[in-house]
């Protein structure tokens, strides 16, 4: 009996997810937000139309340069001050005019809610800190360009991962 409540918890947590699916494109991510220098965040409300969101990208940018200090990238419920899921990671590290992918255990149900992903620098100083990508305009209706607790014009490029699942 217990073997197969086993299998059975097996199959519904993982074997229902049999793909990631790329939900939400802010596609015109041509203009860097400004350096991320200590102190400063800058991210994107968004709201998921899908449940099992699963990961997020941000496109970011280093001016082809080596830059000091770290980073941390993560997402939260909106409103929320306690990230979901959040990495530190050393500014050095990260590669130019790229997406950083960040990916997670699924968040089961997601649809309809509304998050914010973002990226913060303690430490980063001016002229060693990296950027992220951004549209002039806001070309995703379903949220918000924020940098310090502030809603500004445009989105920042980035993608939304759901995984598809049987249940």
């Amino acid at each position: 009996m217990i073997p197969i409540i086993l299998i059975v918890l097996f199959i519904y947590v993982y074997g229902g997810n049999i793909g990631k699916m790329t939900e939400v494109i802010s596609t015109d991510g041509t203009q860097p937000v400004g350096e991320i220098t200590g102190g400063t965040e800058v991210g994107q409300t968004f709201v998921s139309s899908m449940n099992n969101l699963s990961g997020f990208s941000i496109k970011l940018a280093t001016y082809a340069r080596k830059n000091d200090g770290h980073v941390t990238i993560g997402i939260r419920n909106y409103g929320d001050d306690q990230p979901i899921y959040s990495t530190r990671i050393k500014a050095e590290s990260l590669a130019d005019n790229a997406y950083y992918d960040m990916r997670f255990p699924p968040i089961k149900f997601s649809k309809d809610k509304k998050y914010y992903i973002y990226v913060s620098s303690e430490s980063s100083t001016k002229d060693h800190s990296i950027t992220a990508y951004m549209s002039k305009k806001d070309t995703y209706a379903g949220g918000s360009l924020i940098r310090n607790g502030k809603e500004e014009p445009g989105d920042l490029a980035f993608k939304v991962v759901c995984n598809r699942t049987l249940f």
